[in-house]
């Protein structure tokens, strides 16, 4: 997957709660915290992540991938999945 592809699977899995968080899809920015900004709880996230597993066919190791502390931002999912 490139990086445009998982970012537009970021934007069409968050779209209903951006519009609840008066957001857009330009809000989504690569340093964007996605978690500390209140858009994605620890299970909302968890459940991203297995979102783009499923699309992307293959499964992370959620350890290693949760080492890094960017892995909750919009370009840390980004450079996971590409």
């Amino acid at each position: 997957m490139n990086d445009a592809s998982v970012k537009g699977m970021i934007q069409e899995q968050l779209k209903d709660r951006l519009v609840r968080m008066g957001m857009d899809e330009n809000d989504l920015t690569a340093d964007l915290d996605l978690v500390r900004s209140g858009l994605l709880d620890s299970l909302a996230f968890i459940d991203l992540i297995t979102a783009l597993e499923r699309a992307a066919e293959r499964q992370l190791d959620m350890e290693t991938a949760l080492d890094d502390p960017n892995t909750t931002t919009v370009g840390g999912l980004i450079r996971l999945f590409s």
